[in-house]
């Protein structure tokens, strides 16, 4: 006989609360917080960002080398600037616009791993995937936020950084709210735009963060990537919340049981389920 007890409760924010604004976020906390994941869960953690990473690099070689044969001419026309040809800036700009589409459900994976840590719960390199199954909404809804960020940018570039930091939770409302993509979008800028100016002082403190790994010849980077990634968890929380289910039961936990909890099963698990 099963006597397991299932509980769900919200932990954090809630769409509501979200909304309203009614709720504090310091800057500080975020990052102190921020660092204790990035630090705890470097080892589990940063294999996902590096397979990332690589498949964002190899989306945007063949991109480029879709549309001008031979990559390396990028390389040529960096040597000499007179062969930096419009063609050469518009297959640079759709491999760009490429990779973040196609590579949005492994992004969204990577991001549902952070939240999962920002919830207290570990997570495994295969939990990559687990956006995978929000394949077509999290494409339409990167899709969207691209091309009208592109079109904000060309009548004036800081629009363009505005829908950039007001859709940031949009992929996250998909996967752990399961809200359409078009509302996700809506909920995701009236939310921040309750707290734009803490947000973005946050993410602009984010971005210097890039710069100065960048300065460091990208070796930063190994930080600030999985840095950047539980900052975006953590304020997710704070302002929608995360649901988690809570089972107890009478049943032993030993070893054998450790291959369940990656599916939900095991009632004792602190392992991510999406």
């Amino acid at each position: 006989m099963n006597n397991d007890i299932e509980k769900d409760f919200n932990l954090g924010g809630s769409i509501e609360r979200a909304l309203s604004g009614n709720y504090e976020l310091k800057a500080t906390a975020v990052f102190q917080e921020a660092w204790k994941y990035t630090v705890n869960h470097f080892l589990s953690f940063s294999p996902a960002i590096v397979a990332l990473m690589f498949i964002q690099l190899a989306i945007f070689y063949i991109a480029l080398q879709l549309q001008l044969g031979d990559p390396s001419v990028i390389l040529d026309a960096v040597i000499d600037p007179e062969a930096f040809t419009p063609q050469i800036v518009e297959s640079i700009f759709i491999a760009n616009f490429s990779y973040e589409v196609v590579s949005a459900p492994i992004y969204a994976g990577i991001s549902l791993m952070a939240m999962s840590h920002a919830a207290g719960l570990n997570t495994k390199l295969k939990h990559i995937g687990k956006g995978l199954q929000f394949t077509v909404p999290v494409i339409l809804v990167t899709l969207f936020s691209l091309m009208l960020q592109g079109i904000a940018g060309m009548i004036l570039p800081f629009l363009s950084i505005y829908f950039s930091l007001a859709f940031s939770h949009s992929i996250l409302l998909i996967c752990e709210k399961k809200v359409p993509p078009m509302q996700a979008l809506l909920l995701s800028l009236r939310a921040i735009n309750k707290k734009i100016f803490v947000v973005a002082s946050i993410y602009l403190l984010v971005m210097l963060m890039f710069v100065i790994a960048a300065m460091m010849y990208g070796i930063g980077l190994i930080f600030v990537l999985p840095f950047f990634f539980h900052v975006k968890g953590i304020l997710y929380r704070e302002m929608f919340g995360i649901k988690l289910k809570v089972i107890a039961s009478d049943r032993p936990h030993d070893s054998n049981n450790d291959n369940d909890s990656d599916n939900g099963s095991n009632p004792n698990s602190d392992v991510f389920n999406a």
